[in-house]
């Protein structure tokens, strides 16, 4: 269990001594969550529950297939992201979290810290040039989103769906005050039902998304009549993603080289000529504005 004394050091443990044992409060909050599985509004339900037995400020919970983010929510009280901010997240820079980072290295369930999650030797860090962030030595990771609410302190609750599957869900509080392992004591007794809840939840909410087929392979096939092979949807994934080639190249331990052979390729058979084009025609705008 992910919650064990000889977790990860990059795993948040609860010390034996302050594990309480079942409350009622708990009891209460497992059998609404429990109630809530199957509605649409689950993650509201989530976050309200967890809420009743960890304070925070903000929440936020984001859905990670591969090299993407397939979809992200957030929750206020009282911090807010502002629309134009999570919709900066969720096309660009959630590509530099140390949590999708890790999601791409198969994370385990847990919860974690995200300053120790920032730690980790293995992970990129972005320039000070990096589109839409700010670097800022005052943030536990030290950059952010540009207009994120500044001075976050980050626990993240990690749901491993599968190889391909991770949900986050992020807890925030405001002012540097930081989360510690006592916090989690409310939660130890319903922790291994709340993740047995969840998971039944995403699974279902994934193979939903499977069933639906795979918007990006079906946006990119009415773009071109030749079929990309394997390597070359997955460069153009990782394009999409908002990573650069010398990212590519390294996540596929292939030369720079191969990478752009395989975009090219690729943006031939789509009938593309930029990454622009690309984007502008998978949202359906007008071909004639961005060539």
């Amino acid at each position: 269990m992910s919650l064990s004394d000889n977790a990860p050091a990059t795993r948040l443990a609860i010390p034996e001594r302050v594990r309480p044992p079942t409350t009622r409060r708990s009891d209460d909050a497992l059998a609404r969550l429990i109630q809530a599985s199957e509605q649409p509004e689950f993650d509201r339900h989530l976050t309200e529950t967890l809420q009743e037995l960890i304070s925070f400020d903000l929440a936020m919970i984001s859905l990670y297939r591969d090299n993407t983010l397939v979809e992200v929510s957030s929750r206020s009280a009282p911090e807010r992201i502002h629309e134009d901010v999570l919709g900066s997240y969720l096309k660009h820079t959630f590509t530099h979290s140390p949590f999708f980072q890790m999601h791409r290295r198969k994370m385990k369930s847990g919860f974690y810290l995200m300053e120790n999650l920032a730690r980790t030797p293995q992970l990129r860090k972005p320039s000070s040039a990096a589109e839409m962030l700010e670097i800022d030595d005052g943030e536990e990771i030290g950059y952010l989103t540009a207009g994120w609410p500044k001075r976050l302190k980050e626990m993240d609750l990690a749901l491993r769906l599968s190889d391909q599957y991770t949900v986050q869900v992020a807890l925030y509080r405001s002012g540097n005050r930081g989360f510690s392992q006592a916090d989690l004591a409310s939660v130890e007794p319903i922790y291994a039902s709340m993740l047995a809840v969840c998971k039944q939840h995403w699974d279902k909410r994934v193979k939903h998304l499977e069933t639906d087929g795979d918007p990006i392979r079906s946006g990119l096939r009415r773009l071109g009549s030749a079929e990309l092979s394997a390597r070359e949807l997955q460069v153009i994934r990782s394009l999409i993603a908002g990573l650069s080639e010398k990212e590519i190249a390294e996540e596929l331990d292939v030369s720079a080289e191969t990478v752009k052979t395989h975009r090219k390729r690729a943006y031939q058979k789509l009938d593309v000529s930029s990454r622009i084009e690309l984007m502008a025609r998978l949202l359906g705008l007008d071909r004639s504005q961005h060539v």
